[in-house]
């Protein structure tokens, strides 16, 4: 019988545990949009990366529908492509080097970031596991990826390869 009580008490104290762990991510987002809307607010600030869902990535960089097997890179020029969640904290380390990187390099590269929480389908058939994982795409080239957080020096780098080539 104790230990009966016992697995019980485990029991509720892990579920319990798991659903803070999703209150906590809920609050987060909240906490983050009213960031953003407070800094809108305050500044209007241009944003050099546009934001890509699954139907946009289809019909700008790559239709994955037409061309699974094989990379067919639709846009005019080099991209980069971050994928990232909002809850994510080596996601918030990169956001504001790939934003910086996109007013630097505008006009030779397109820059997009893709939320992987809410395209969970195009997350699935990249094979994103890990985040953040940035993608760098040209159409002469097959594309790179980087997964993790990294330095802007170690992100030029590799934009400046791609455009050297």
């Amino acid at each position: 019988m104790k230990k009966l009580l016992l697995i019980s008490v485990i029991s509720i104290a892990f579920l319990t545990s798991c659903g803070n762990s999703d209150k906590n991510k809920k609050e987060d987002q909240k906490q983050e949009v009213k960031t953003e809307v407070t800094n809108s607010e305050s500044t209007v600030e241009k944003s050099y990366v546009k934001v890509l869902n699954y139907d946009s990535f289809i019909k700008n960089i790559w239709n994955l529908e037409e061309n699974a097997a094989e990379f067919v890179f639709k846009g005019g020029r080099p991209c980069v492509i971050d994928f990232y969640a909002t809850w994510c904290g080596p996601c918030k380390k990169v956001a504001p080097i790939i934003e910086k990187l996109a007013k630097e390099y505008n006009g030779k590269v397109d820059f997009y970031k893709v939320n992987t929480d809410e395209n969970q389908k195009l997350a699935m058939i990249l094979q994103i596991r890990n985040i953040p994982t940035v993608f760098f795409m040209k159409a002469d080239m097959q594309p790179e990826r980087t997964v993790g957080a990294y330095d802007e020096a170690y992100y030029r780098r590799i934009i400046d390869k791609m455009l050297s080539e």
